[in-house]
């Protein structure tokens, strides 16, 4: 009789523990804003949080920066072939700045959320794209999804 009580007690008391313990590390997961990257190596160097996270975001802000640079140099480039106008080239570049400025007042978003409002952007600058009368053929932007940016390198930066 007391082996019927206590040993569904201890499976109820195990799940509870259990439950109580993967809710609690949900629970610390959500109130930290730092990727795991910047937590594991604050941790194991024992360095402060934030130095960390000050790091990655310099280092983010330089690439962005040179990946910026190259964008306009092909931009250069195309105006040089007379593919694009001057004029086009800085509204590409201005409207450029624009969406990634609403990119990140996204970034707080769920994955989920935050990919459908980046495709919703995308869709707003190929219909800007198109109305300002830019070939996109030429450009090969859009030509697979978005994905792949300009034909001879993607549109912020990086050599295929």
């Amino acid at each position: 009789m007391r082996k019927k009580i206590i040993l569904p007690t201890f499976l109820a008391l195990s799940v509870l523990v259990v439950g109580m313990l993967a809710v609690a590390n949900v629970s610390a997961q959500e109130l930290s804003d730092y990727p795991p990257v910047v937590q594991k190596i604050a941790e194991r160097f024992n360095l402060n949080i934030d130095d960390v996270e000050k790091i990655f975001d310099e280092e983010r802000d330089e690439k962005r920066a040179d990946m910026y640079a190259e964008f306009a140099e092909r931009l250069n480039d195309y105006v040089s072939k007379g593919k694009l106008t001057e004029v086009q080239k800085e509204a590409i570049l201005d409207k450029h700045e624009e969406m990634q400025n609403q990119i990140e007042t996204i970034d707080d978003l769920d994955f989920g959320e935050r990919q459908g409002k980046i495709q919703a952007i995308h869709e707003e600058f190929r219909t800007w794209i198109k109305d300002q009368g830019i070939d996109l053929p030429l450009l090969g932007l859009f030509s697979d999804g978005f994905k792949h940016g300009l034909k001879e390198s993607n549109m912020m930066g990086g050599k295929n």
